[in-house]
């Protein structure tokens, strides 16, 4: 275990120290600042700090009070109440309102508001004066009438056997394992290659021939696996603190309501079909790299492993529409692909229970299946730097011979 131990510490530290991994990392957080500089910078320039006037002729605002605005929170807007239109018109062109607002008499009856303005008002005025008006409608109702009426209604389809059902607002319930397989990918393939460079390297330049007489070749591939799945882990977990601040920020540039919260549930399922599945991918990674005899080779094999887990994106319109079929039940069993589909199919529709426990069963199966496959490769092939293993010989009994 010690042995082990200090493998996985050398791979790990000798990884997050590179510069190629702190750029990997530090990409996510200026993607995140890139993406709330252009919010801001968008949203500026839809806004102007002029303040804008209003013109009440149909009395609805007579007795109202402004209230702080549920919309854009960047660039407040003051009202200014004029009783004439002429005076508000006179107010436009000296430039001392942005726009004026009118309230015709008929308001009620066919909610048309009038705007007159040299330039195209800012958004900031027009959720401003929209959110004055539905505060003064509803300015006799109670809070909770006040809240339901501006937040609307949330329409949820329900199938009728039950088996499926999405809301309006479940937008993030579904994005999130849409992502997450994304962002899986994206690490598995960075980790995966950083396994593939070190076993094709230290193979080469026969490093592994002084390693193995100090350690065992399976303790080897163990703490290689595990040193890399790890680098691979960390750079998720800062991928996803610094996606949860930016989601965070925008949500406060933009102010709609909260995310709907993910269940523990699907957290847990999630966690049990990336976590073995990250431990696949980096036992095959590591088959190939001890089977092949150069870099370019290995990286040409392991596009087997890598573009089976992106097919789920090829079919995710039949999986969204029809997450009950033959072929959405096989992507999402299947080990190479359930990690995207399975949590995908989760989040809308009702899955059977034998699906989730075969789809986890077999993740876990094929992990420990590559991981004695690997091991046994990295047994025939740690000295046979020049050499090709050839696939079948792996599984001969006397293939240390």
């Amino acid at each position: 275990m010690k042995k082990i131990w200090l493998v996985f510490r050398h791979e790990y530290t000798r990884r997050v120290k590179t510069r190629g991994f702190i750029f990997a990392v530090l990409s996510m957080p200026l993607l995140v600042i890139l993406s709330m500089g252009m919010a801001v910078a968008s949203v500026s320039l839809q806004t102007s700090k002029l303040p804008a006037g209003y013109v009440d002729q149909s009395g609805v605002l007579a007795n109202a009070q402004i209230e702080p605005e549920s919309g854009f929170t960047i660039g407040r807007v003051d009202l200014l109440p004029y009783t004439q239109i002429e005076t508000g018109q006179e107010a436009l062109a000296g430039e001392q309102i942005q726009a004026l607002f009118v309230i015709p008499p008929d308001y009620l009856q066919n909610g048309e508001v009038i705007i007159y303005a040299n330039d195209p008002p800012g958004e900031n005025a027009t959720a401003r004066m929209r959110d004055f008006l539905e505060s003064s409608l509803v300015a006799g109702e109670t809070s909770l009438v006040k809240n339901r009426i501006r937040e609307g209604s949330n329409f949820t389809v329900r199938s009728l056997d039950g088996s499926r059902q999405a809301g309006m607002r479940d937008w993030f319930v579904v994005l999130f394992p849409f992502l997450t397989g994304l962002v899986f990918i994206v690490v598995i393939n960075i980790s995966g290659g950083y396994l593939l460079q070190s076993i094709v390297d230290e193979k080469e330049n026969r490093t592994m021939e002084v390693i193995i007489t100090s350690i065992s070749p399976e303790q080897l591939m163990v703490g290689k696996i595990l040193g890399n799945l790890c680098v691979g882990l960390t750079q998720l977990l800062i991928w996803l603190i610094f996606a949860a601040i930016g989601l965070a920020g925008m949500q406060a540039i933009y102010h709609f309501s909260p995310t709907p919260a993910i269940s523990a549930g699907q957290i847990g399922i999630l966690a049990g079909i990336i976590i073995p599945g990250f431990i696949l991918i980096a036992a095959l990674m590591t088959l190939v790299g001890v089977s092949v005899t150069d870099m370019r080779e290995a990286q040409q094999v392991s596009l087997m492993f890598t573009l089976p887990m992106v097919a789920p994106y090829w079919f995710a319109g039949a999986v969204l529409q029809h997450p009950e079929n033959i072929l959405t039940a096989i992507l999402s069993i299947f080990p190479l692909t359930a990690v995207v589909t399975m949590p995908l199919r989760l989040s809308i529709a009702s899955v059977p229970l034998w699906q989730v426990l075969l789809a986890a069963v077999l993740m876990w199966g094929s992990a420990i299946g590559a991981m004695v496959l690997a091991a046994r490769a990295f047994r025939v092939g740690m000295l046979q730097y020049t050499r090709r293993i050839p696939f079948k010989k792996l599984f001969k009994d006397d293939s240390h011979e």
